[in-house]
């Protein structure tokens, strides 16, 4: 219900604001973490990975981005090419799945390389700004040489973590992650052309405009924010200088002809307390209207796979708002191109009705008719908010290793997977027990390399039975 003495036409700015800039506000608090915020578990400076959980499988504990996955070990950073390009080195990898991905503030995808992309060599990538007129060097193939639409960027590398209790595996992917470098390049020249190992690498704090509140919203970011830290962000976003809008837009350019009118601009310090209460009033009923439109829209747009909504996204949202909202809101630095990956979402049961964990679920695969994939599937459980949930078994997902490995119970041909808050009796449904929160709770299921059928819907995902 709209607030009472609220300008309609702000309400409405406030509404389409929240679509243009919440991916973009997003990055910003979360930039900030990493790089400037030293009482976050995730400050690394710039131009430096930061090793998610230490290296060690992500738990409850990790709560800095949204639907986190933990069938992989990552290693993320925010890259700033303000000074001089970058340059990323990757190992040989032969034994498992690997990504690296690059993002734009504008939640796009201007490099996707790995096993899945490029192979499995050894790769060294030169990441240069879009105005970049220096030498290049002739090292790098060609096709490695990576032009990135902004001066700031997301980066984020995954090994598949086939047991997350094997010390041995989670030893030799540190390893693979300690040869994953970002080096600046006249550092990268000094030191003959390789990489600067992490551990040599000193932290350079991020040097980007903050306000106080910044270092309260460290987490559950979307949820605590208020419409006043909201304008404020995206007031620092537009006047960030390693964050350049895109070229050519006219839906942007009328947005932000719109909100100059509220005074969000390029040039300008947004000051919430100089507006009136009326325009106040309009951009908070405004940012409470997008908070739900995106909140639903979400949900109505997955298409339906047997009651799981897989996500739609086909590679740059260019001025496609609501999607780029949507995949920031539901899961942050997920990737905009359904060719690495896809997930697919169930927040109630075959019955209709929300997942809660007073109840008990399965979830039957057929072995014959498992998720096609060319790498691997993983079935986490989040709270209803989008967080992992401590257990006794620290687990958080059922997935194709554990079933490749013998680690479940497999009877009939069938994989029955059990989700309930208490452990079962039963020591085969033991095996295949998936702790569920004692509140309600959701799902993000992930397939790497998927098939199409896993894209269209098509797919005869198994429904979540309350038993």
């Amino acid at each position: 219900m709209a607030m009472t003495n609220v300008a309609p036409d702000v309400e409405s700015i406030a509404e389409d604001a929240y679509l243009y800039g919440l991916q973009q506000v997003i990055f910003y608090e979360t930039r900030f973490n990493y790089t400037q915020n030293e009482g976050s578990n995730v400050y690394t400076g710039v131009n430096r990975w930061c090793i998610i959980n230490d290296g060690q499988p992500i738990t409850a504990d990790f709560d800095a981005v949204v639907t986190p996955n933990a069938t992989t070990l990552y290693a993320t950073a925010f890259l700033d090419l303000q000074d001089e390009p970058l340059v990323i080195e990757m190992p040989e990898v032969t034994d498992r799945y690997f990504s690296l991905q690059l993002m734009s503030q504008y939640g796009t995808y201007f490099l996707y390389a790995g096993n899945q992309f490029n192979g499995t060599d050894a790769r060294s990538y030169l990441i240069l700004p879009g105005d970049y007129d220096g030498e290049v060097p002739s090292d790098f193939v060609t096709t490695d040489v990576v032009w990135a639409p902004t001066k700031t960027a997301f980066a984020n590398v995954r090994y598949a973590l086939h047991d997350p209790t094997d010390e041995d595996e989670i030893a030799h992917i540190n390893e693979l992650q300690a040869e994953t470098t970002i080096t600046p390049l006249s550092e990268w020249l000094a030191n003959g052309h390789s990489g600067v190992p992490r551990e040599e690498q000193s932290v350079v704090p991020g040097d980007y405009e903050t306000f106080p509140r910044m270092s309260e919203l460290t987490a559950r970011q979307v949820e605590k924010q208020t419409a006043e830290d909201f304008f404020t962000f995206l007031s620092l976003v537009l006047n960030d200088p390693s964050m350049p809008l895109l070229g050519d837009s006219l839906r942007e350019s009328a947005m932000l002809e719109r909100l100059e009118r509220v005074g969000v601009a390029s040039g300008t310090q947004f000051d919430w307390d100089s507006l009136d209460s009326d325009t106040r009033n309009g951009l908070t009923s405004g940012f409470k209207k997008g908070f739900e439109n995106v909140k639903n829209t979400g949900r109505e747009q997955l298409a339906d796979m047997n009651g799981w909504g897989v996500i739609q996204v086909s590679g740059d949202f260019q001025t496609d708002w609501m999607s780029r909202a949507v995949l920031a809101d539901f899961g942050w630095a997920g990737p905009d191109w359904v060719g690495s990956h896809t997930a697919a979402f169930a927040f109630t049961g075959s019955d209709g009705k929300q997942l809660h964990g007073s109840n008990r679920y399965t979830i039957t695969f057929d072995l014959d008719n498992l998720p096609p994939v060319t790498q691997f599937w993983s079935i986490p459980i989040y709270d209803a908010e989008g967080y992992f949930v401590h257990n006794e078994l620290d687990r958080y997902s059922i997935n194709s290793f554990m079933l490749d490995a013998g680690l479940l119970h497999v009877e009939n041909n069938e994989l029955v997977i059990y989700v309930q808050h208490d452990k079962p009796t039963d020591p085969d449904k033991a095996k295949n027990w998936l702790p569920a929160p004692a509140e309600g709770f959701r799902f993000t299921a992930r397939f790497y390399g998927p098939h199409w059928s896993l894209i269209d819907g098509s797919y005869e995902m198994p429904t979540i039975q309350k038993e």
